[in-house]
């Protein structure tokens, strides 16, 4: 996974909340770096309900569920963090690539996440 060193590279560092195409990425961020070639996430509308909705029906078109005891280095992790979307790239022994609105790309636990987790693998 050569893009998984790049994304590596990133941590610390400041990200945009869009690309320069004008598409949202915030916190699909670590998943655009290691998945360039799939589909960009496009905010629906301000609702954080309907766009929890639609980021994982764009998981769903690129990636197959998977459980928890599958999870593998480069898979995705996605739940809702404080009633929004959030995703994150499962990294390896319990750790997670991720980043949060206002922060920088950081390695943190999986345990972080505690509601309606679902777990991709990219097809």
């Amino acid at each position: 996974m050569e893009n998984f060193k790049e994304l590596l590279l990133e941590v610390g560092r400041p990200y945009e909340m869009f690309n320069p195409d004008g598409t949202y990425q915030g916190c699909f961020y670590p998943v655009q770096k290691l998945y360039p070639d799939k589909p960009r996430y496009k905010l629906r509308s301000k609702d954080d309900n309907r766009n929890y909705f639609y980021g994982i029906a764009k998981l769903q078109q690129h990636c197959r569920e998977i459980t928890r005891d599958e999870l593998k280095k480069g898979d995705i992790i996605a739940t809702r963090f404080r009633n929004e979307l959030h995703v994150a790239i499962y990294y390896e022994y319990g750790k997670i690539i991720h980043v949060f609105k206002g922060h920088t790309l950081q390695i943190s636990r999986l345990s972080l996440f505690k509601n309606e987790i679902k777990y991709y693998r990219v097809l």
